[in-house]
C-alpha cells in the first residue's frame, strides 16, 4: 500500500481497445506510433496491446523498433490481452488453444516489460461450467505460472457471458488467495451484470488487481453485447454511479499500480487517437475529482 486513495490517481493507462479506433475482428485502424505519441501528449505513460496486433507489427518490424518508438515518447507496454484457455481441462479442445495464447503472452510480456495480463473465461453454449474448486485450482496454477514470468494477472467477468459472471469470479478469486492473480473490476461491466456489485462488496482490496473505466447508459442500447463493443460512453456521460463505484475502491483501500480507461464507442471510434485522449483524460479526470467531493 503506498497510502494514495485510488481518487488521486492521475495517470491515466489506456487499455487496448480503447485506442485502436476499430473494434476486435476487424483490423487496427490507427497504427502504433499515432497511438503511442497521443498518449504521451497527455502525460500518460501506459497503454495496453494484444498479442494478436504484436503478431501482425513483428512480421515486418522488430521488436527493437517498436521498443524504440516507446522509449523515445516515454511510454511502456504495461499490459497484454488477452490469455484464453486457463478454465478448460487441460486435454480439452480449449485448452490446447489457451495454451498456445498463454505462451504467446507470456513471451510478448518479457520481449515488452509488460507487467499485467488480461484474462477471461470464455465458456462455450455448450461446454460444462468446471466446479468452484476445480476453476479455483485451475485459475490458481495459471497465476503460479505468470508468477514465474513476473506477472500480475486480472481476471475479467465479462457481462455478456453469463456463465462466467462478477460472483463466481469473486468467489474464484478469493479461494486462490494468489498475490498476483484479482479481479479486473472493469465498471461497465460490473454495472452492467446483476451481480457485479454485490461482488465489490465482497471482496477486499488484494482481490482487485485492475480498475477500469466506463460509464453506460441505464437501459442498453440493442442487446449486452451490442452494447458494450459500440454504446459505452465516456466516464461521467452515462448514468452509472461511478463517483460512487470510485469511493468504494477508497473505502477498500484499493491500491492497483494504475487506472484504465476502456470506453468501446463508435462515436469514440470517429475521433483520431489524439482527439481521443483528451476527452478521455478529462473525463476520467472529472470522475475522480467528482468521487473526491464531499457528500
Amino acid at each position: 500500500m503506498t497510502g494514495t486513495r485510488f481518487s488521486d490517481k492521475q495517470d491515466v493507462f489506456f487499455a487496448h481497445a480503447h485506442l485502436v479506433g476499430s473494434v476486435w475482428w476487424e483490423p487496427v485502424r490507427d497504427t502504433f506510433e499515432e497511438r503511442v505519441t497521443a498518449v504521451a501528449s497527455v502525460g500518460s505513460t501506459g497503454m495496453g496491446m494484444a498479442t494478436k496486433e504484436l503478431d501482425d507489427l513483428l512480421r515486418t518490424r522488430a521488436p527493437e523498433d517498436l521498443r524504440a518508438i516507446l522509449d523515445a515518447h516515454g511510454v511502456r507496454i504495461g499490459e497484454l490481452e488477452i490469455l484464453f484457455g486457463w478454465q478448460a481441462d487441460a486435454g480439452s479442445e480449449e485448452a490446447v488453444t489457451g495454451q498456445v495464447s498463454e505462451k504467446a503472452v507470456f513471451h510478448y510480456a518479457e520481449v515488452f516489460g509488460a507487467t499485467r495480463v488480461k484474462t477471461l473465461a470464455v465458456m462455450t453454449p455448450d461446454a460444462e461450467v468446471p466446479p468452484l474448486d476445480v476453476l479455483t485450482e485451475r485459475f490458481a496454477a495459471m497465476c503460479d505460472r505468470a508468477a514465474g514470468h513476473g506477472l500480475t494477472v486480472a481476471v475479467e467477468p465479462v457481462a455478456f457471458l453469463p456463465r462466467f459472471d462478477h460472483a463466481l469470479a469473486a468467489a474464484m478469486v478469493m479461494g486462490a488467495e494468489r498475490p498476483n492473480g484479482g479481479l479486473l473490476l472493469d465498471s461497465w461491466q460490473t454495472f452492467r451484470d446483476p451481480t457485479g456489485l454485490d461482488a465489490l462488496d465482497r471482496v477486499e482490496a488484494r482481490h482487485i488487481t485492475h480498475v477500469e473505466l466506463a460509464d453506460g447508459h441505464a437501459t442498453p442500447e440493442g442487446s449486452v453485447q451490442e452494447d458494450c463493443f459500440h454504446s459505452r460512453l465516456l466516464p461521467g456521460e452515462g448514468d452509472f454511479d461511478l463517483a460512487g463505484f470510485v469511493r468504494t475502491l477508497d473505502a477498500k483501500g484499493v491500491d492497483v499500480d494504475d487506472l484504465s480507461v476502456e470506453v468501446l464507442s463508435w462515436k469514440l471510434r470517429t475521433l483520431t487517437p489524439q482527439e481521443n485522449v483528451e476527452v478521455s483524460v478529462a473525463a476520467v479526470r472529472d470522475v475522480l475529482a467528482a468521487a473526491r467531493t464531499p457528500f
